[in-house]
This record gives C-alpha cells, sequence and structure tokens, in this order.
C-alpha cells in the first residue's frame, strides 16, 4: 500500500472477537492492520455490513435524537485509527500542540510532603525542576505525549492535518458501526473496564488503550475524549432515515456539529455507542474533544 506499511494482512482472532467480522475482514483481499505513513496512526480495516443504528433496545437513557433506531448499510470496508489520534502524531504533522491536558504527561514520584517543599520552592520563583532538585527528589518522570489524546481541537483546525495526511473523519453511521462491532446494547463491555469518563477518570483524560477494547480491536470508543464526526448536527435526521440507509452522510450543513462516544468530563448515562453530542459551530476549544481518523482502502 502506497500510503501505509502494512502490520498483519490477516486478522487475529485474539483481537477481532466478533466472527462474523473476522470473516468479514479475511475475506476482503485488504490487510487488516496498517501504519499511516506520514502520521504513525495504526489503522485498522473495518468490513461492510449492516448493523441497525440508534437506540439499543430497553435503552430507558436513550434521547429524542437517538431514535429512530433504523437500519443502515455499510457498503464498502474503511481503515480507522485504533485509538484516538495522540499529541505525539499530531505533533508530528502540525508542530505544536494546543492540547489542555500537556500536564498531564508529566509525574512526580515522590511522598506527599516532598510535593509541598516542590510546591513552596517553586512559590519562590524556581522552577519544577529547581525545585525538585533543591528539595533532593527524583527528576520529573516524563510519559510519552504520543500516548496522550489530542483534545482542544475543533473540526476546524482538524483540517489542515487531515488534508496533509489525506486521512479523514469518520462518518457519524461509520463511528457507530466500528463502535458497536456486532453489539446491540448500549456499551461493548462494563464501563469501568472500556472507558475513561466521570466515575473514574480522577478529572483528566488518560493515555489512549489502557481500557479493554472493543469486539474490533479499538480501543477508546467510550470515555475518554469525545470523537468529532463528519456529520452536521440535526436532531431530526434519523426520522429521515427511518426505513433505513445505506452510506448515509448526514444532514445538509447546520450549526451543529456531532461528536460521539462521551469522555473523562461525562457521566455514564453519555458514555453510549448511541449517545449524540452536538456543539454549536464556531465553538470555543474543547478540553475534552478529540478524534479519531479514517481512510479509504
Amino acid at each position: 500500500m502506497a500510503w501505509a506499511d502494512i502490520i498483519e494482512r490477516r486478522a487475529d482472532p485474539a483481537v477481532v472477537t466478533d466472527a462474523q467480522m473476522l470473516a468479514k475482514i479475511n475475506s476482503s483481499g485488504l490487510p487488516w492492520r496498517v501504519r499511516d505513513k506520514s502520521t504513525g496512526i495504526e489503522m485498522l480495516l473495518v468490513p461492510p455490513g449492516e448493523f441497525v443504528m440508534g437506540m439499543s433496545p430497553g435503552d430507558m437513557l436513550a434521547m429524542d435524537d437517538e431514535r429512530p433506531a433504523h437500519q443502515v448499510a455499510i457498503s464498502k470496508p474503511f481503515y480507522l485509527g485504533r485509538t484516538e489520534v495522540t499529541q505525539g502524531q499530531w505533533i508530528t504533522v502540525m508542530g505544536y500542540n494546543p492540547s489542555y491536558f500537556q500536564e498531564a504527561n508529566y509525574k512526580i514520584e515522590n511522598s506527599p510532603e516532598a510535593q509541598a517543599k516542590v510546591v513552596e520552592l517553586m512559590n519562590t520563583g524556581l522552577t519544577r525542576e529547581e525545585a525538585q532538585k533543591q528539595a533532593g527528589i527524583g527528576s520529573v518522570v516524563r510519559t510519552e505525549a504520543s500516548t496522550w489524546p489530542m483534545e482542544t481541537v475543533t473540526p476546524d483546525e482538524l483540517e489542515p492535518f487531515l488534508i496533509f495526511a489525506g486521512l479523514r473523519l469518520p462518518t457519524e453511521a461509520e463511528w457507530e458501526y466500528a463502535c458497536r462491532a456486532g453489539v446491540r446494547e448500549p456499551r461493548y463491555g462494563e464501563i469501568d473496564d472500556i472507558a475513561w469518563y466521570t466515575g473514574n477518570s480522577e478529572r483528566t483524560s488518560h493515555p489512549v488503550g489502557t481500557k479493554l477494547p472493543n469486539a474490533l480491536g479499538f480501543y477508546d470508543m467510550i470515555g475518554n475524549v469525545w470523537e468529532w464526526v463528519s456529520d452536521w448536527y440535526s436532531a431530526d435526521y434519523y426520522a429521515e432515515c427511518g426505513k433505513g440507509a445505506t452510506d448515509p452522510t448526514g444532514p445538509a450543513p447546520t450549526q451543529f456539529r456531532v461528536a460521539r462516544g462521551g469522555s473523562w468530563d461525562h457521566v455514564e448515562k453519555n458514555c453510549r455507542a448511541s449517545y449524540r453530542q452536538n456543539h454549536f459551530m464556531p465553538d470555543p476549544r474543547i478540553t475534552d474533544f478529540g478524534f479519531r481518523v479514517a481512510r479509504n482502502p
């Protein structure tokens, strides 16, 4: 593939645990697991198929804009980022980092007493490193920025990144199809096992891929940061698709854009496969909004 390095041609059944999806991937003739050459983003193949989009059966938390549930056909295979785009991947292309949680990449290993001493010294004008050295404790232990999700970006700000890399945002239908991975329930697992949300996030984003993946091998489809999709938002759009749709791309442009998946800053009821978050555009940067990329083969 001209745009990607092939990591694995055939899907690993230990990763793709949905048997029908596994068979479709391996019969597609396309490599399953690839790495985009321009960004280093690992991507997995999503096979074509049909699913029920919108409200899950018996989901009492479903909002009006998640109804009616309707049949959707995804007619063509596509590649999707295995994780949310990370700060490191963004920096590789864009050369700067507007993320709010950059400080979350720094962890100090010391006692509460030592931390208090460092704060005291920093209040005298010393940098964190100088204060740590004077306090006689270990240096900053830095986790790789490449593991933290990119956030605090709007869809308009994403365009240069996407254009440079030849990537795109998934449609809302593609996103939900890949998120559900054959599951009709509101989530593909127990929320604490699969997602960072208000119940466990400690009010911050977390490194990608640290919770359990879904049946297609994708991490953080629920929780961590909201993921922008390409669709504009209309509360009535699902009613227009009530008789079924093939490769829907959303309504004509409105004042609102759609994001999916929930985040570290949202409660459990908003972290569901069918929940639709809409935001007025243009919008200020929001610290729990990131993105995941897609590409046609």
